[in-house]
């Protein structure tokens, strides 16, 4: 099975920009890479921010723009979503039965499993699993065939990664989210977004992806406190395929114009070209 990942279009109303970038435009060229080279792809997941405020106008744009997409999608929320404006827009999107963004869907090769971390109640964007979305969790974990991998998406990461400022609005219930693992089943990966940077690892020996964001960068800075670094490095999706025990994840620059070369070619290593 193979599927791409994105995270955090931050999208805004149509015309818009945000840090002097238009979403819209970059996703857009996401999709055109997508749909030219990932035909086989079983889906599309964007693990959260969709939208930067939220609001109406944004979701329409998003709707939009993600109507060229060949392959179908899996959302999730973020800090900065909100969920009855998101369904306004996107009707068919799967709920859990408290009316969480989340779900389970079990697939030849594996099984998805997507949380909603988004606690619109946080005045400083940090994520939250209540007791309703924990036993979703479990029963997910329970209940997910166990000849396959188990594949976890969630917006926020349930630790600490050293980008001191980021690190205060990360999930704000870490313990309790493990204690459901530890009793049930960790999954084989977990995959997620919030960050705005790469960043790979483990998490209590589960085998962990952050998603670079869509839009804006977090920079890489462990120093800063105060508030959030900033950057306009360039955006990335990873293309990820699991073939029985494997997960093999490649990081797809997609906006990258510069040379393509051969490293065989004795006048590109002789630097007379590239």
């Amino acid at each position: 099975m193979k599927f791409v990942i994105l995270t955090d279009t931050h999208f805004v109303a149509r015309g818009r920009k945000i840090y002097g970038l238009d979403p819209a435009e970059r996703l857009a060229a996401a999709i055109d890479c997508i749909n030219r080279d990932h035909r086989d792809i079983a889906f599309a997941i964007i693990t959260g921010d969709l939208a930067h405020w939220g609001e109406d106008a944004a979701y329409e744009n998003l709707a939009g723009v993600l109507s060229r997409l060949d392959a179908p999608t899996i959302l999730l929320m973020g800090n900065h979503d909100r969920r009855d404006d998101f369904a306004r827009y996107f009707p068919g999107v799967k709920r859990d039965a408290n009316g969480f963004v989340q779900s389970m869907q079990v697939f030849d090769d594996a099984t998805i499993v997507t949380l909603d971390t988004l606690n619109e109640a946080a005045p400083n964007h940090e994520g939250l699993l209540c007791a309703d979305r924990l036993d979703f969790l479990e029963q997910a974990l329970q209940s997910a065939p166990t000849d396959r991998p188990l594949l976890l998406f969630q917006h926020h990461p349930p630790f600490d990664t050293g980008l001191r400022y980021m690190d205060t609005i990360r999930l704000a219930n870490p313990e309790a989210e493990w204690e459901v693992i530890a009793r049930t089943r960790r999954p084989d990966y977990l995959f997620m977004g919030h960050l705005h940077r790469p960043i790979a690892g483990l998490w209590n020996g589960i085998p962990f992806h952050i998603q670079r964001a869509l839009a804006h960068q977090v920079a890489f800075d462990l120093e800063t406190e105060g508030h959030i670094p900033g950057s306009h490095e360039g955006p990335d999706y990873s293309h990820v395929t699991v073939t029985g025990g494997q997960i093999v994840i490649h990081q797809c620059s997609f906006l990258y114009a510069g040379p393509r070369f051969s490293l065989h070619d004795k006048a590109a290593l002789d630097g007379t070209i590239g």
